[in-house]
């Protein structure tokens, strides 16, 4: 699972930390390890799919949010980006006052649940039933490869040389 979420946060890379200006405006990254209910594996994968649309539609400050199942269907992975620690807790109170917590808590387990970032107080408090594992940035880095200023063409549009 470290693996899994060290590939993640790599993956992901550029959406986090180019936004990482001061910690007010920091980045909150949620890493949820999650236990399927047995025998409720698609209905769980339909769920995913209904409540990811339902963010993405209404949650402007989440910038990624992704369910990864095993292939036995037995472990999911919920892996979540909000540009700061407000959007999270907007999330936070959304899925809490909204129809999503009870379904989600039908088909999934925490197994654990990490929030990585700088987290504000009330955030902390709105997922203190959760968890209470929150982790701020003390060292590390970036490197992302730059694009030419002479060429502004998307990426997908140039033609490849080599």
């Amino acid at each position: 699972m470290k693996k899994i979420l060290i590939g993640i946060l790599i993956l992901a890379g550029s959406s986090l930390w180019s936004m990482h200006h001061k910690d007010s405006a920091s980045p909150i990254v949620f890493a949820i390890d999650l236990f399927v209910t047995e025998g409720k594996v698609e209905e769980a994968i339909s769920f995913t799919k209904k409540i990811t649309r339902h963010v993405k539609s209404t949650e402007k400050g989440t910038v990624v949010y992704e369910y990864y199942f095993t292939p036995d269907g037995k472990k999911c992975f919920l892996y979540e980006i909000y540009k700061n620690s407000d959007a999270a807790l907007r999330h936070v109170n959304d899925f809490i006052s909204g129809d999503f917590e009870e379904e989600f808590l039908t088909y999934f387990t925490i197994n654990s649940f990490q929030v990585l970032g700088s987290a504000k107080l009330d955030l902390k408090l709105a997922l203190q039933e959760f968890t209470s594992d929150f982790r701020t940035l003390e060292e590390g880095f970036k490197r992302s490869k730059k694009r030419k200023k002479s060429d502004k063409r998307p990426m997908k549009m140039r033609k490849k040389t080599g």
